[in-house]
């Protein structure tokens, strides 16, 4: 069984500079040198956290249009993220309040978008959740 897999994330110039001070905040709140896919598994948790109506307002806004692009980037992290994701779009599917399958690259943005805007406490909660997956490496 796989325990790590990469993931693709469509990016514009601006969505990158997101991501990466997205990174470095939950970084600092968990005073932790982080891989780059702990950060988009607390964006996922997030989003997993969060109502369907949410997600699918999240989906719209301008700042999750804003984040996406033609930049691929790729980060590793655990496959329970691929779980994660699916559970997450299978919520939203079955709740109505999206009509058609959103593309994943499109969830990747709206967790991106959701933790640009969530509190400090939030955050600190989807990293301690994140971490019961994502096994961190402590510094020495």
């Amino acid at each position: 069984m796989r325990t790590s897999r990469t993931y693709k994330l469509q990016l514009s110039g601006q969505g990158i500079d997101q991501f990466l001070a997205c990174h470095c905040r939950v970084a600092r709140l968990a005073k932790e040198f982080i891989p780059y896919g702990m950060t988009l598994y607390v964006a996922m948790s997030l989003l997993d956290a969060s109502d369907p109506a949410d997600i699918a307002a999240e989906l719209e806004s301008p700042m999750c249009n804003a984040l996406g692009g033609s930049s691929n980037r790729f980060v590793g992290t655990t496959s329970h993220l691929a779980d994660l994701v699916e559970q997450v779009g299978a919520r939203l599917a079955d709740s109505g309040h999206c009509g058609r399958s959103i593309a994943t690259w499109r969830l990747y943005n709206a967790g991106l978008s959701l933790l640009l805007s969530s509190e400090d406490g939030e955050l600190q909660a989807a990293y301690r959740r994140a971490a019961q997956t994502i096994p961190v490496r402590r510094s020495r």
